[in-house]
């Protein structure tokens, strides 16, 4: 019998009732927002988003979250994958990843896709994502008020 995946101590869950301060600090731990920067952005992410997976410590603390954007029935994208840094390397990330996969599949959600960055490889396909070969991804980096060409 295979050992539980799951890091110990650790609890899984898929909700977007999370603290802010502390979702705050990831995405600040991340670089995804500079430490001074209040991310008034960020309630209407989580709110915005279809469904988030989190990682809470026995204490309830959060240690780490994913989201999913979709329009509920065929497709999805995870993003902002994150985990404290001094829990990473524990197969947090992978169990994230894996249990929103298993939450929008529940939707029967066939199309679930993400972007990595360079070296996020082995996350992802420990999760059971496979790379996309004949795919090319795109950003459009529109400012407001830009017309695309």
């Amino acid at each position: 019998m295979d050992p539980d995946p799951r890091p110990p101590q650790v609890t899984f869950a898929v909700t977007k009732d999370l603290p802010r301060a502390e979702v705050l600090a990831l995405y600040r731990a991340a670089g995804w927002f500079a430490q001074d920067d209040p991310a008034p952005q960020l309630d209407a992410m989580i709110a915005n988003s279809f469904a988030v997976s989190a990682a809470f410590d026995p204490a309830g603390r959060l240690l780490g979250m994913a989201r999913a954007l979709s329009d509920g029935v065929s497709d999805a994208y995870i993003l902002d994958v994150v985990v404290r840094p001094d829990h990473r390397r524990q197969g947090i990330g992978r169990r994230l990843v894996s249990a929103l996969a298993e939450h929008l599949a529940t939707f029967g959600i066939d199309w679930i896709v993400c972007i990595g960055v360079p070296g996020t490889e082995s996350l992802y396909q420990s999760a059971g994502g496979e790379p996309m070969t004949g795919h090319t991804p795109f950003r459009f980096a529109l400012k407001p008020g830009e017309v695309a060409p």
